[in-house]
């Protein structure tokens, strides 16, 4: 029995220590085996809601438990030994914790350290192009047909606000003769401003069959240096056989997608959803050239009646005259376009798509209204609306109906017609998404996804039950992060969606938590840099609408417009839509494991032939 005792205090401790040890491996958030560190967390996670302790209280009692633990079950020594390593674990996670909370816009060049001031500000260097495939080490550009060329464009954005103080070269070399560099082989530019993009286009060449080679890109800033291996594996021969052509990636080639999501419930300065709150969160996207979606509660965000008088019902002054201005700031200032792409370019200032987050927000104190009672967290069917087109309603017709009025409202205040939507409060049911398809809406998120599966399953775009073309986006959690293991849990849905080819939508409100300090600014804001930075462009990034088309028009087996026929080596891409589409990956298998990439465009209603 003793021996037995044993082993279950040992398993004890060890899962414990495991879980605590987990929780903290941040470096693992990029990779498969992040999976273990996602799940600590979540543990961590459940912990503090039962108990309502912090984290940090919930390390220092699982530290102090261990120590105390291992000392009882192995001796003094043990419990030092424990003591210190998982010390050293905490106090590291402690100290990223710190660094990710406190933001991270430049560094100090090396060699210049200590002497002369000169901050080298964070760069996002991307390569666009007929890519097969992106790892750190080198870009896999497949086999080319002998005379083949291809182009590529190298942008270099500036993500930080520090602006640079040194050029900007880039650098284009091929290691052989197999290969020719054309057009623009290198140039250096001045250093680019905060939010400006550094571009230079450059084409590759293959003159006659053989082994293939390596291309060399190299972008350098100070110290700042990005270097990879463009690598074609072969020139084939004239004649080679084609054997199949699909396309089957997102846009660009990119292998996943990314969407920045966020809601507005009403106007309230004092949570910053306010004009206020909005210019330093699209100031950051305008920065980042972030695309981004935001979702508007319309009831008690743009109609100053209904603010006026929620706010005297319950003796709140949430400054229902500046609402009018918040309106023009939004038609005025602000590009509302539906499909927006990154890198934003916009003539205004700033840029966000407007997407319908119901004209009643269900869920929370804001659906508090005269035809509910003034109930705060109404939900569906507990008040009778003027906006409803019959009464009793059922909930598909309410739905409908507040989706229509949310729609109504957004066309009349600022001149848009929203085509994306998301649940207030993820109050759906079954028939909230077959609801919003027939208030005219095309794309949403969090309309049938089961909180448990936003925690440990990120699943594919797809249509929802009883829909035509309606499209879903999964949302992930967390949101709003607060902290660098929430951080790193997003981290990993990000390269999940990479691995997966799937699209993740990250929920960060736009006002970006501001009311309970700066923390939750700099958190989304690296959490953004990371999806740029880190994934070498292997993240089509867009909003809900750009990304939830391009899906429908291109990728669904069932809504597809795309089609894609092989006679001999006559390729053609048929677009039976009425949007064109651009930069379309376009794979070609000649058999024998030789590949190629080409990015096609494919008018509206038209085709196009491609001899190879």
């Amino acid at each position: 029995m003793k021996i037995m005792g044993d082993w279950i205090i040992a398993i004890c401790l060890g899962g414990a220590s495991a879980v605590f040890l987990l929780g903290k491996c941040l470096f693992l958030a990029p990779c498969r085996a992040g999976g273990l560190m996602l799940a600590a967390n979540l543990a961590y996670e459940v912990a503090e809601r039962k108990t309502r302790f912090s984290r940090w209280a919930l390390d220092a009692a699982a530290w102090a438990g261990l120590s105390l633990g291992f000392a009882l079950w192995a001796g003094a020594w043990a419990g030092w030994a424990a003591a210190m390593g998982l010390g050293l674990a905490w106090g590291l996670a402690l100290r990223a914790d710190a660094a990710a909370q406190s933001g991270c816009p430049a560094r100090q060049a090396r060699d210049l350290d200590g002497r002369v001031p000169l901050p080298i500000p964070r760069l996002a260097v991307v390569l666009r192009g007929p890519v097969l495939e992106r790892n750190r080490d080198g870009y896999d550009l497949g086999d080319w047909p002998e005379r083949g060329e291809q182009a590529f464009d190298v942008l270099v954005l500036n993500t930080s606000p520090v602006p640079a103080q040194l050029p900007v070269g880039i650098h284009v070399t091929s290691a052989t003769a197999q290969i020719e560099v054309r057009g623009s082989a290198g140039c250096e530019r001045p250093g680019p401003a905060a939010g400006e993009i550094v571009r230079m286009t450059f084409s590759l060449y293959a003159p006659q069959c053989g082994p293939g080679g390596d291309v060399r890109l190299h972008v350098q800033h100070g110290d700042f240096h990005f270097r990879r291996t463009l690598r074609v594996r072969s020139v084939l021969p004239p004649g080679r056989s084609l054997r199949g052509a699909s396309i089957r990636r997102w846009k660009h080639g990119a292998r996943g997608a990314f969407v920045w999501r966020g809601d507005q419930d009403l106007y309230d300065p004092a949570t910053f959803q306010s004009e206020e709150g909005l210019r330093a969160a699209l100031g950051m996207a305008r920065r980042l050239r972030m695309p981004n979606s935001l979702m508007l509660s319309s009831r008690l965000s743009l109609l100053p009646g209904e603010h006026r008088r929620f706010c005297e019902r319950f003796g709140w002054d949430r400054r229902t005259g500046d609402i009018p201005s918040f309106i023009r700031f939004l038609r005025e200032e602000a590009d509302l376009s539906a499909e927006q792409e990154w890198p934003v370019e916009t003539s205004r200032p700033f840029a966000a798509e407007i997407g319908n987050h119901m004209h009643l927000h269900y869920g929370t104190h804001a659906a508090a209204d005269p035809g509910n009672g003034w109930r705060s967290h109404a939900g569906i069917g507990a008040g009778h609306y003027p906006w409803l087109s019959r009464h009793p309603a059922d909930s598909f017709t309410e739905q409908r109906d507040n989706a229509r009025e949310g729609s109504r409202v957004l066309r009349e205040t600022l001149g848009v017609e929203p085509v994306s939507f998301t649940i207030p409060s993820d109050v759906f049911d079954g028939h909230t998404a077959r609801a919003m398809e027939a208030a005219g809406l095309e794309v949403g998120s969090e309309t049938d996804c089961p909180k448990w599966k936003k925690l440990v399953w990120l699943g594919p775009p797809h249509h929802p039950e009883g829909c035509e073309r309606f499209v879903e986006l999964p949302r992930m959690h967390p949101r709003d992060p607060e902290n660098v293991f929430q951080l790193a849990m997003l981290k990993y849905w990000a390269g999940a969606a990479r691995r997966r080819g799937r699209a993740l939508v990250f929920l960060a409100h736009h006002h970006l938590m501001r009311c309970k300090g700066g923390a939750g600014a700099a958190l989304a804001e690296e959490f953004l840099r990371h999806v740029l930075e880190d994934h070498d462009g292997d993240l089509f990034v867009g909003t809900l609408t750009s990304v939830g088309r391009y899906w429908r028009d291109v990728l669904s087996p069932r809504t597809r417009c795309v089609k894609v026929t092989v006679e001999g080596q006559r390729v053609t891409v048929a677009n039976e839509g009425s949007r064109p589409l651009a930069a379309l990956p376009l794979e070609l298998d000649f058999g024998g494991g030789r590949r190629q990439l080409r990015l096609v465009d494919a008018p509206a209603n038209g085709t196009i032939d491609l001899e190879i």
